[in-house]
């Protein structure tokens, strides 16, 4: 693997926006199950602080998800990447029906003798406050002969 370079610089960045609608919730708890109150049932939380039903965190989280595909497309590389997990992952400020979050990506760590990359993910609300942070591992791998 030594002739083999990672298809990334460190500050390498994209982003992905998309503004969380009711039905995207709703096709979500459908698909996961989870039809927790907070996310379905506007009369009882309005009588919560939030006063509003909430976007679930993993769907926020997975808009990120969306951003890593991203940058694996944008590099363009000859070899194949998984995602290696995801580390640190917080859900920090909740997200609301209707409002358009955007994720960034960014590399920040490279170590070319394993084939990882490691990035930086902020998913920010249209306030430009983090709502979702993680950190990324990439996995790339060589093609078989």
């Amino acid at each position: 693997m030594d002739n083999l370079q990672l298809p990334f610089n460190i500050g390498d960045t994209c982003s992905f926006s998309k503004t969380l609608t009711e039905t995207d919730v709703y096709l979500f708890a459908g698909v996961t199950g989870d039809f927790s109150k907070m996310h379905t049932n506007e009369a009882f939380m309005r009588k919560t602080r939030y006063k509003t039903r909430m976007v679930h965190g993993v769907l926020t989280f997975a808009i990120g998800v969306t951003a890593s595909t991203l940058i694996q497309e944008q590099a363009s590389s000859p070899m194949p990447s998984v995602s290696y997990g995801f580390d640190k992952l917080r859900f920090i400020r909740p997200v609301f029906f209707g409002e358009t979050v955007t994720a960034v990506y960014t590399i920040d760590e490279l170590d070319n003798d394993n084939l990882k990359s490691f990035a930086k993910l902020e998913v920010f609300n249209e306030k430009g406050e983090v709502c979702v942070a993680a950190r990324h591992i990439l996995k790339f791998f060589p093609m078989e002969e």
